[in-house]
């Protein structure tokens, strides 16, 4: 019977060691990469820039008239997709703490510092490549029309 017992606890150990393996690493999380910061404004696109799937725009401080946009105020990419507006920080993953921000080329975002791209028509995801191992951090959206031109709200 002690033996039993014996193997119970060994049992135990092994899947408390099988589960702590398999649980998500410490740094994986997009808000342990790219620090929390409060983002909530409203964006309106009364030029229609967005008005066409896969659109996309860059918007900073000057474009939306408020003093901090995104992480280290590297600003906000919106993107049109087909299930409807995503936005992105433009801070690069690999690279936090840098003062640059992310640059749209097309319908992809690059880092000028450590040239790792992103694909912002794919949930903001590294090519692979790319120095760059996680995805862009997003923000919560929520879009009102009226006739040709939306109000997007950006918020965490």
């Amino acid at each position: 019977m002690k033996l039993r017992q014996s193997n119970l606890h060994f049992f135990f150990l092994f899947l408390f060691i099988l589960i702590d393996l398999s649980s998500c690493s410490k740094g994986t999380d997009i808000d342990e990469i790219v620090p929390y910061t409060l983002v909530d404004f409203t964006y309106h696109d009364n030029e229609n820039k967005l008005g066409a799937e896969n659109n996309c725009i860059y918007l900073d401080e000057e474009t939306i008239g408020i003093s901090k946009v995104g992480y280290k105020n590297h600003g906000i990419i919106l993107v049109h997709l087909n299930d409807g507006i995503v936005a992105f920080d433009a801070t690069c993953t690999n690279d936090v703490e840098s003062d640059n921000h992310l640059e749209l080329d097309g319908n992809f975002a690059v880092c000028p510092d450590c040239d790792s791209k992103f694909n912002i028509l794919q949930v903001g995801e590294p090519f692979s490549g790319s120095v760059a191992r996680y995805s862009l951090k997003t923000y919560k959206t929520s879009t009102y029309s009226l006739g040709n031109h939306a109000t997007i709200r950006v918020r965490n």
